[in-house]
């Protein structure tokens, strides 16, 4: 589940966007952001060894710093989600549309987006076990063609990008939007948390499977972004550079190969998603009078209100916008539930014996990463989390704790 909630559209479709912005040094950019992300991961290992509760980032800044931060954090973490399905959701037309050039735009583009999210939206209705099977079937279907291609493009390897690599890019690079778009790219891991009580052993198992999913996924970032920059010298010049890169090794069956690996993989995380986003604001809920959002179904028991508000909101998105903008929002977003994650872990050591990171190290790191990714936004971004922000806030002052709600019966 780690795997399949960050390998999503990033491998197939962010390797592009990469190159625009880094152009042949776009080479690194996967092992070079994979560093302060896996210092965010060990964070996240740490926080998610305390609970066996569900709520994620939400349920740690929560306990570490109080109702309303941690209201506010798991709000941005909703927001997150909404905007990665939305986003991913965008990318499946997209690689869709490689084969069906008529689906990318108008009515078909519309069609399949609120067909593909309606359906995960009813198999996550009728109960989880059958929402995570869907999510364990999408993530072996992503892999097996991933892997393949990963391994004839290193053993053809017609073009070495190694040398064109080696130089940095000139002025005027935006490293910040480089950094966003990776961050999107590695993004979902701090999700894993969101679903933990419906784990077996969630304070044993999450850490070793953050922490080791991550390790996976950057070796496979790394040796998919040098398979495609060797079958293809400017991946500037395609849309779809994985399927493309498939192509120009083995003909149309590579690039029908890949882009059903494609489809499978933007319909694995937006399963996911669906699975966590609609848990965080099912969390949200039990704390606050959010109306009918906590109702769960006495038949299925799944939270089907948030489930449904959850999928009708990110389908509004999915329409509205664009891959590259929606995943921007998405990545702008998740750095709310990063920076209070990390700042909370020493607070959180208090409460019994877990998974530790050596010292202050991490944490400190951690935070510093997080803050130095937010203030590193441009003025658009910067406005849009901090319209966000305050719309959280304005739903926490409206919203009554349920615990006053008891008090007053009483």
């Amino acid at each position: 589940m780690c795997i399949n909630a960050v390998v999503g559209s990033g491998v197939f479709l962010l390797p592009t966007e990469s190159y625009k912005l880094l152009g042949p040094f776009s080479l690194w950019a996967p092992l070079l952001f994979a560093v302060p992300v896996f210092i965010l991961v060990l964070c996240f290992a740490e926080a998610s060894s305390h609970f066996s509760e569900p709520g994620g980032a939400y349920l740690y800044a929560r306990t570490a710093f109080g109702d309303f931060v941690g209201f506010e954090t798991g709000w941005m973490n909703w927001i997150a989600r909404l905007t990665s399905l939305a986003s991913l959701s965008n990318g499946f037309v997209v690689s869709l549309a490689l084969l069906f050039p008529a689906v990318g735009t108008g009515a078909p583009r519309t069609a399949i987006i609120l067909g593909s999210i309606a359906i995960l939206a009813a198999i996550h209705l009728v109960g989880v076990r059958y929402g995570a099977a869907s999510i364990y079937v999408f993530t072996f279907g992503k892999l097996i063609p991933l892997v393949g291609f990963i391994l004839l493009a290193l053993i053809t390897f017609r073009h070495n990008p190694i040398p064109a690599s080696m130089h940095l890019p000139g002025p005027g690079t935006d490293w910040n939007g480089a950094a966003l778009f990776m961050l999107f790219a590695y993004a979902g891991f701090e999700n894993m948390g969101v679903p933990a009580g419906e784990f077996k052993n969630p304070r044993k198992d999450l850490p070793s499977a953050l922490l080791a999913g991550t390790v996976a996924i950057a070796a496979i970032y790394v040796f998919a972004q040098l398979g495609a920059m060797s079958a293809i010298p400017d991946l500037s010049k395609t849309n779809t550079p994985i399927a493309t890169a498939a192509a120009s090794l083995i003909g149309p069956i590579g690039a029908l190969i890949i882009t059903i690996g494609a489809l499978l993989s933007m319909a694995g995380t937006n399963s996911g998603t669906v699975l966590e986003g609609s848990r965080m604001l099912y969390a949200l809920s039990l704390d606050r009078r959010m109306g009918p959002v906590s109702y769960v179904h006495p038949k299925f028991r799944t939270p089907i209100v948030a489930i449904l508000i959850h999928v009708s909101v990110a389908a509004t998105f999915a329409l509205a916008g664009s891959f590259a903008k929606l995943a921007m929002l998405s990545a702008v977003a998740r750095l709310t539930t990063y920076l209070f994650t990390c700042a909370a872990v020493p607070r959180l050591r208090k409460l019994n014996e877990g998974f530790r990171t050596p010292g202050l190290i991490i944490p400190i790191l951690g935070t510093l990463v997080s803050l130095g990714l937010f203030f590193s936004l441009n003025l658009f971004n910067f406005v849009a989390a901090a319209i966000a922000l305050c719309l959280g806030a304005v739903i926490y002052a409206a919203s009554r704790p349920h615990a006053a709600v008891v008090t007053d019966r009483a």
